[in-house]
């Protein structure tokens, strides 16, 4: 198991609110890690942030804000290969 220092810049991911990103930093390694947590990680520390971090212990979860769409395609232009 890895020991959590913190846990920061939480967001949804979905818009069900089953996963959610968040930048952390673990007492074994000297860089933060780009982490997505979910309910279903079965190790220990993923369970602790999911835990913490619904429970807003890192601050707040920012919302999740879907991909915008893909541009429209242009009359007469050829679709890419």
């Amino acid at each position: 198991m890895f020991t959590v220092q913190y846990v920061k810049n939480l967001q949804w991911e979905n818009s069900e609110h089953t996963v959610f990103s968040c930048i952390v930093k673990y007492a074994e390694f000297n860089e933060e890690h780009p982490s997505g947590i979910n309910v279903t990680d079965q190790y220990a520390h993923t369970q602790e942030i999911w835990t913490k971090g619904l429970a807003g212990e890192y601050g707040p979860i920012a919302e999740y804000v879907p991909p915008p769409p893909p541009p429209a395609p242009v009359v007469g232009e050829n679709p890419a290969p």
